[in-house]
């Protein structure tokens, strides 16, 4: 994880004085994972290239047979 310890221990004492509870603690965690400052662009082109392939096999395109 790119926070320093003590400091993420911190923010998740903060949010559970909140009222959040820890599912909420963990998709948020998890959602920040994936807008870091600079590595927004590379979330964005990883999920559009996903979606690409998902399309792929959707529709036939893209299957797991080897012929």
């Amino acid at each position: 994880m790119m926070y320093h310890y003590l400091d993420y221990k911190e923010a998740l004492e903060t949010l559970r004085r909140a009222g959040l509870t820890h599912a909420e603690i963990d998709r948020l965690i998890r959602f920040r994972r994936n807008f870091v400052p600079g590595e927004m662009d590379i979330a964005l082109a990883d999920r559009r290239r996903l979606e690409f392939a998902r399309w792929l096999v959707i529709t036939g395109k893209l299957t797991d047979y080897v012929s």
